[in-house]
C-alpha cells in the first residue's frame, strides 16, 4: 500500500523549531488581518477560558509572569481571570518594574492595563503555596535556551513540591521547545496551552513528564502560519493506519501475507525470539519463523505451537531459512559471540529488509555498514554506541540523533523513549503515546516482531515502522488500565491484534492532547 494522508494539511499534527513560531508569527498575524496585541489578547484568552474549564469560579490563582510577551499573556489573563470572579495574585519576575515603553511595547501595554486597575505585583520570593488553588506559569516562552538557576531555581521547586496544578502558557518554564530537554530546573505542568502552533520538544523526552496535557490555541493565524513555515516532523495518528493494511480477501492464504524470520536466542536467551514470533504472528504475518541456538529450539517452540523454530550452529545452516524470508528480524537475544557473529555477517548478505535491534545493534556499531534495506530500533544507550557518542549527548537532542542515524546507515530509524522518534523515507514522527507500565523488559522484542509483520504484510518498511511504533504504543496504554507497575510486554499482544484488525484507538481511552 502506497497511499497516506498527506500530514502537511493537519496544523493538529504540525511540529515546529521555536525559532519558526518566533519568526513567522508576526508575518501569519498581519496576513490574518491581526495586530501583534490582538494576538496577545488572543493568548490570555485562550489560557482564560482554559481555566474556566479546569478550575472553579473564585478560585485562587497564583499568576506568575516574566519580561517578555509571555508575560505579557499572563497579564490579559490575570486581568480577565478578575474580572470573571477569580482571585488573582501576580507574581512578577521583576516586580515594580519602571515601564518606559507602553505605547510600542505589548508585553508593557498590558502589564500597564493590569497595574490601571488598581492592582499589584509581589516578588517571586513572597509567594506561599497554602493561599492558593492553583498556578499560572506565564514566565519564560520558548526563547528559553539558558538554565533556571538560583531565585528561578527556588521558585521551581517550591511550585513543583506544591503539588497546586499548574497551567502553562505555551511551554512550561524551564523546557526547551526543540530538544525537549530541562533547562536546569522546569515547572511540571497539568496543561499546557501553546500558541499558534505545536513545537516539537514538547512530544519527547522531559517534556513528555512535565507538560501535561496539550491544547493548541492557534489564535485564528494557524492556517496563515502553515502556509509560510515548512513542518519537519509530525504527530504520528490522527490517521487510520489500519486503511494501509487493507482488508483480506475471502479468498486469501498464509503465503499472501508473508515469512517473517527472527534471527536471535543465544544460549539462555530463548525470551526474546519468543516475544518477537508470538508479537509477529498475533499481527498477522502469515508464517513466522525462529532461528535460534539448538539449546534453546525446545523453549521457544513449545511457547507457541504456531511458530517454526529452527535449531542453528552455523551460517550455513541459517542460509536456506533466509532464502523464503520475506523480513528479517536481526538481535533479539542475539548475543556478541563468535555464533552471533557468524549469523550477523550471513544476515547481512540477503537482499531482503532487515529490522536489526538489541544485540544486533551492538554488532552493527562495530561495522561500516549501511542500507536502504535497513530498519533500525535503537534505545538511546544502543544509539549512543552507533553514534560513537555517550548516551546523554544522545539524550540531549534526541532529533539530531536519529537524523544522524539514518544519514550514517541510510535505512528507516526509531529512537525509542518517551515519545519516540521516527526518521523515514515517509518523513519524521514523533509517536507521543505509550505509558510508563512499558519500562519492562522484552517490549523492544515486541515491537520488534510487530514492525516486521507489517512488512511481511507488504507495507512500505517506512509505514511498518510508524504504524508498528504508534500501534505498540497504544497498545501499552491500554495494558497499563491495571496498573503500570507490572505490566509484562506480552500483555501487549491483545490489544495488539485488535488495533491491527481495525479497532478504533478512540474507544481505548485519549491520548492527553485535546
Amino acid at each position: 500500500m502506497s497511499n497516506t494522508t498527506n500530514y502537511n494539511d493537519s496544523l493538529s499534527q504540525s511540529l515546529y523549531r521555536a525559532e519558526q513560531v518566533q519568526n513567522g508569527e508576526k508575518q501569519a498575524a498581519e496576513q490574518a488581518g491581526v495586530s501583534m496585541r490582538q494576538l496577545m489578547a488572543a493568548a490570555g484568552k485562550a489560557v482564560f477560558l482554559q481555566i474556566q474549564r479546569e478550575l472553579p469560579e473564585h478560585a485562587r490563582l497564583a499568576l506568575f509572569c516574566g519580561e517578555g510577551n509571555n508575560g505579557g499573556d499572563g497579564y490579559v489573563i490575570a486581568r480577565l481571570a478578575q474580572q470573571a470572579g477569580y482571585r488573582v495574585s501576580v507574581f512578577a519576575l521583576k516586580a515594580g518594574a519602571e515601564l518606559t515603553d507602553i505605547d510600542n511595547n505589548d508585553a508593557h501595554h498590558a502589564r500597564q492595563a493590569w497595574r490601571d486597575a488598581n492592582n499589584n505585583e509581589s516578588d517571586f520570593t513572597d509567594f506561599n503555596p497554602d493561599n492558593f488553588d492553583a498556578v499560572i506559569d506565564a514566565v519564560f516562552g520558548v526563547g528559553l535556551s539558558r538554565p533556571l538557576e538560583g531565585k528561578l531555581a527556588d521558585w521551581v521547586k517550591t511550585v513543583n513540591d506544591s503539588a497546586l496544578p499548574v497551567i502553562a502558557v505555551d511551554i512550561p518554564s524551564g523546557i526547551n521547545a526543540d530538544t525537549g530537554t530541562l533547562t536546569g530546573a522546569a515547572i511540571k505542568a497539568q496543561r499546557t496551552v501553546t500558541m499558534i502552533a505545536k513545537k516539537r520538544g514538547m512530544y519527547t523526552s522531559d517534556a513528555r513528564h512535565y507538560c501535561g496535557k496539550i491544547s493548541l490555541a492557534e489564535l485564528g493565524v494557524g492556517s496563515h502560519f502553515q502556509q509560510q513555515q515548512t513542518a519537519e516532523w509530525f504527530l504520528a495518528g490522527g490517521i487510520d493506519y489500519h486503511h494501509w493494511l487493507g482488508e483480506r480477501q475471502i479468498n486469501s492464504q498464509k503465503g499472501d501475507f508473508g515469512h517473517v524470520l527472527i534471527v536471535g536466542g543465544h544460549p539462555g536467551m530463548p525470551g526474546a525470539v519468543t516475544l518477537a514470533m508470538q508479537a509477529a504472528l498475533r499481527t498477522g504475518a502469515g508464517k513466522v519463523s525462529v532461528a535460534c541456538h539448538p539449546t534453546n529450539t525446545s523453549v521457544v517452540s513449545s511457547a507457541q505451537a504456531e511458530g517454526m523454530v529452527h535449531g542453528v550452529e552455523s551460517a550455513k545452516q541459517l542460509e536456506p531459512l533466509l532464502q523464503r524470508a520475506s523480513v528479517v528480524v536481526l538481535g533479539p537475544g542475539l548475543g556478541t559471540d563468535d555464533w552471533s557473529k557468524k549469523l550477523f555477517d550471513a544476515v547481512m548478505k540477503t537482499s531482503t529488509p532487515i529490522l536489526i535491534d538489541a544485540d544486533g545493534l551492538n554488532l552493527l556499531a562495530e561495522q561500516n555498514l549501511s542500507s536502504e534495506r535497513f530498519i533500525l530500533t535503537p534505545h538511546p544507550g544502543e544509539a549512543a554506541r552507533l553514534l560513537g557518542k555517550s548516551t546523554k549527548e544522545v539524550e540531549q537532542d534526541r532529533f539530531a540523533a536519529v537524523e544522524q542515524l539514518r544519514k550514517k546507515y541510510q535505512g528507516q530509524v526509531l529512537l525509542k523513549g518517551a515519545g519516540s522518534l521516527v526518521a523515514s523515507e515517509r518523513g519524521n514522527f514523533i509517536v507521543a503515546r505509550g505509558s510508563p507500565a512499558m519500562a519492562s523488559g522484552g517490549m523492544g522484542d515486541c515491537l520488534s516482531g510487530v514492525i516486521a509483520a507489517l512488512v511481511a504484510q507488504r507495507l512500505a518498511p517506512e509505514q511498518a515502522l510508524i504504524a508498528a511504533t504508534y500501534w505498540h504504543a497504544v497498545a501499552g496504554e491500554i495494558a497499563a488500565k491495571d496498573g503500570c507497575r507490572g505490566t509484562l510486554a506480552s500483555d501487549l499482544l491483545g490489544p495488539l491484534r485488535q488495533l491491527v484488525n481495525g479497532k478504533d484507538e478512540s474507544e481505548f481511552g485519549n491520548d492527553g492532547n485535546d
